[in-house]
């Protein structure tokens, strides 16, 4: 039982590996009684959750948004395309927390799960966050922080 923080992303895409930096990030001012978890693209990382009493999801958000806006959802609120998987790479979180449950009985489950999405910048080849992002690294280090304790409005959170 506890919180974790899990990012998620591809670290070699740029923007796209947000959830990874903002991981690393907040290991460098760790909150307290949190786990964080760099999942990376790794496609079962939930199976290093623990019976989470809140789980937080950091990733990369199309949303329509600016660089760097911030979102805030329940994953109730995400509606499933119906299309084939063609590789484990086709397979996203909502449907790796289903398979989950399928696979694993004995998974208690999750408490709370929340998303703090982000809207990407750029999505490209690199190493490093685009410009945009960097600058609101701040701003989503502290929507975190306050997801965790419980401060955050219900809803869309707009930076």
């Amino acid at each position: 039982m506890g919180k974790f923080v899990l990012g998620i992303g591809n670290v070699l895409l740029r923007d796209e590996g947000v959830g990874c930096h903002v991981v690393r990030a907040l290991e460098g001012i760790p909150p307290p009684d949190v786990k964080l978890i760099d999942g990376g693209t790794c496609p079962d990382a939930l199976h290093f959750l623990d019976d989470a009493d809140k789980l937080i999801i950091v990733d990369a958000v199309k949303g329509g948004g600016r660089p760097g806006q911030i979102y805030r959802f329940h994953l109730d609120d995400i509606t499933l395309e119906q299309k084939p998987f063609l590789s484990l790479h086709d397979v996203g979180l909502v449907d790796n927390l289903m398979l989950m449950q399928l696979w694993h009985p004995d998974f208690i489950g999750i408490g709370e799960a929340v998303v703090i999405g982000v809207e990407p910048g750029e999505i490209d080849w690199g190493l490093e966050l685009s410009p945009e992002l960097r600058e609101k690294m701040p701003q989503i280090i502290d929507a975190i922080l306050a997801e965790l304790n419980n401060t955050n409005p219900k809803g869309e959170v707009k930076c």
